[in-house]
């Protein structure tokens, strides 16, 4: 046997049962299908909140019966873990290709998978996080992304086009800021930008002529808008069918894609959203 092999990354799920979670996972198992990869399906039951206390395991099995079977085409490992739910997730995404979750799930608050769980994933696992949302248009083949012309930026760029390679949609990027009077311009009392347009547009141009020249069969359109990043994006989420976010910016005026930003948008959003990291 060679031992050297690196065994393929999985890409892991968060189960629990609810139809946020069923709809994660037909999600994951599209992406699974379109990618070769497989499945890591894990049901976490933090016995800490846990009303059932020792017999959370058992609810995690009966939440994970019959999956192997009804994805019977895909090559998938099912798992019931017992233990902090965040902790037990960033545990299993040290080696997924990357990890969805479902919008909601069977939490105390009945807020499992959007608020602490999917920010604090979104925040520190090593590969890209999906919250998984009905989207508005069902027709939509737009992945939007917001492109702020950091390295974290590029990354989600790079994301998105590779999957658009694969499916057909037509990219999107997105570079949106908020314009305000500088508090020290004291002389003028006329309101006026950080940066005008013509800049904002060089700087999109920039983020993505690289991306044009490494993927020539996607189609790559780009947008400027003088709005908040999150009213825009969120505005954008109405008829994407994936949205993608760096995992961070380069700051306020920038875009500042993780902290408010993000977690206002994976809150809001209308379609799926993918949080992306340098590799």
């Amino acid at each position: 046997m060679d031992t050297t092999h690196t065994p393929t990354r999985r890409i892991l799920v968060a189960y629990d049962g609810s139809p946020e979670a069923e709809l994660a996972l037909r999600w994951a198992s599209e992406e699974a299908r379109g990618t070769g990869r497989g499945l890591h399906v894990v049901a976490v039951d933090d016995v800490v909140t846990s009303p059932w206390g020792a017999e959370a395991v058992h609810r995690g099995e009966e939440a994970l019966a019959g999956i192997e079977e009804t994805l019977g085409d895909l090559d998938v490992v099912a798992e019931t873990r017992v233990g902090h739910v965040t902790g037990e997730l960033l545990g299993a995404a040290a080696s997924a290709e990357m990890v969805v979750v479902g919008s909601r799930g069977h939490g105390r608050t009945e807020d499992l998978l959007v608020g602490s769980v999917s920010q604090h994933l979104a925040r520190h696992a090593p590969c890209p996080v999906v919250v998984v949302r009905p989207t508005r248009e069902g027709a939509a083949r737009r992945i939007v992304v917001g492109v702020d012309g950091s390295a974290t930026s590029s990354a989600a760029l790079d994301y998105a086009c590779r999957r658009a390679e694969r499916t057909g949609e037509t990219v999107v990027a997105l570079h949106a800021w908020r314009t305000r009077a500088p508090s020290t311009d004291v002389w003028n009392s006329e309101p006026r930008a950080l940066e005008g347009l013509a800049h904002r547009q060089v700087l999109l141009a920039e983020s993505v002529a690289g991306l044009v020249a490494d993927h020539p069969d996607v189609v790559l359109e780009q947008e400027t808008v003088p709005v908040a990043p999150v009213r825009c994006l969120v505005d954008a989420s109405h008829n994407a069918s994936l949205l993608v976010v760096g995992s961070h910016g380069l700051g306020f005026f920038g875009g500042l894609l993780l902290g408010s930003v993000s977690q206002a948008v994976l809150q809001r959003a209308e379609c799926p959203v993918a949080v992306v990291r340098p590799g």
